[in-house]
């Protein structure tokens, strides 16, 4: 006997670009009745201030008695939340789901860091009765950074937080709006080398396309991409290349190398329909990231699993996800380096076509991620409201 569907609350302050993608991935494959109350994607520092008290005020004058479960995303602050809800609802249980974090977030070359943002990432994490993470790398990276920044507290310094958050998370990555690939969809790679015939053509098309599908924003690193490309197209080399992503009002980024590739830019900024960029990605032979920011990556994930070859920085989650899952060459360390990889995969016979990622991120489809988080969801709301130890200084731990 399937266990009872739940009547889960989703409060997202930012909805937009993934945090809008899992939401909405999420409500469609669940099993449980998910009702959502967003805000839009903008203002994200005011939205970690105070969506808060905006959420608190209208659950607590609507009609969200029968809440089972609480699921809330990072730029939420949960420990006000659950300070504002009148009662009963403060006892409901509180999942975090945390796409990224400001302890470990660049910064703008506009910006300074602020210390409460981080801070508010840490008190949401001790406030929920389970934390979710997009992927151990950010895990681990967000257990790792908590340390130094308390120590930097004068005094009344909380205790064993790592230790308290560690005990109550979980790691679920986010799922892909994409269906499962056949079993012979794609062939894997078995190594020595490659031959044409293989499997699927390489390049798809008359020219080798490379994959730009990220913002054009500091943290993704789009001038890196661009002077790669710049570099590769001085050495004489044929290629295409499709710029795709919300531009973020940063255009000039691109602009001088789409005045370079001229026709050879076969796409330009964000696609609104679905199927113009599914029908990119089916073109498109490597994707490329440049990223200094990534927890999880859909857009790289998204590429992947379309047949596109991954061309990655070692620095971010990358490696975790697809290092042990392919035996080809992927990531680089440097500028140079990721024009050496480019250069090669563009002219010798590295045969990006037989890579066996392809199939190794039907994982990552909803259609197969989602029972996951239904069970999460169902044991959370089954243990109710759980109250962890009180830290007392000098007494009983």
């Amino acid at each position: 006997m399937a266990p009872p569907s739940l009547n889960i609350l989703f409060l997202e302050p930012f909805d937009d670009g993934s945090h809008r993608a899992f939401r909405l991935g999420l409500t469609k494959w669940s099993r449980h009745r998910i009702g959502s109350l967003t805000l839009p994607g903008r203002f994200w520092k005011w939205r970690m201030r105070g969506a808060a008290a905006w959420f608190a005020d209208r659950i607590n004058a609507g009609d969200f008695g029968d809440t089972d479960l609480l699921l809330v995303t990072g730029f939420l602050n949960a420990a006000d939340l659950r300070g504002l809800l009148a009662p009963p609802l403060e006892q409901v249980p509180l999942v975090l789901y945390m796409h990224e974090n400001q302890l470990t977030y660049p910064l703008s070359p506009r910006e300074e860091f602020d210390f409460h943002f981080g801070f508010t990432n840490i008190i949401s994490a001790l406030a929920a009765d389970q934390v979710v993470f997009n992927s151990h790398y950010h895990r681990d990276v967000f257990l790792a950074a908590i340390p130094g920044f308390l120590n930097k507290m004068p005094e009344a310094v909380p205790r064993r937080v790592p230790g308290r958050i560690a005990a109550v998370s979980q790691v679920l990555p986010v799922g892909l709006e994409r269906q499962p690939h056949g079993p012979d969809d794609f062939p894997v790679y078995r190594g020595g080398r490659c031959r044409p015939e293989a499997g699927p053509p390489w390049p798809r098309g008359r020219h080798h396309r490379l994959l730009w599908n990220h913002r054009w924003e500091f943290d993704k690193h789009p001038e890196e991409f661009a002077a790669a490309v710049m570099a590769l197209l001085d050495e004489g080399l044929d290629f295409e290349v499709a710029l795709l992503g919300d531009e973020a009002g940063n255009e000039e980024v691109f602009a001088p190398l789409r005045k370079r590739l001229g026709a050879r830019c076969v796409a330009w900024g964000h696609l609104p329909d679905r199927g113009q960029y599914e029908d990119q990605l089916r073109q498109a032979d490597i994707v490329v990231s440049c990223a200094d920011q990534e927890y999880f990556g859909i857009a790289v994930a998204e590429a992947v699993h379309a047949g596109c070859y991954p061309v990655l920085p070692r620095r971010q989650v990358y490696p975790s996800l697809y290092g042990s899952r392919c035996k080809g060459p992927h990531f680089y360390d440097s500028a140079a380096g990721l024009v050496e990889l480019l250069r090669a995969l563009l002219t010798g016979d590295r045969c990006g076509h037989v890579c066996s990622l392809a199939l190794d991120m039907d994982a990552f489809c909803w259609s197969r991620i989602c029972g996951e988080y239904d069970t999460l969801l169902t044991e959370v709301a089954a243990a109710g409201r759980v109250f962890g130890p009180v830290e007392r200084s000098g007494g009983a731990r």
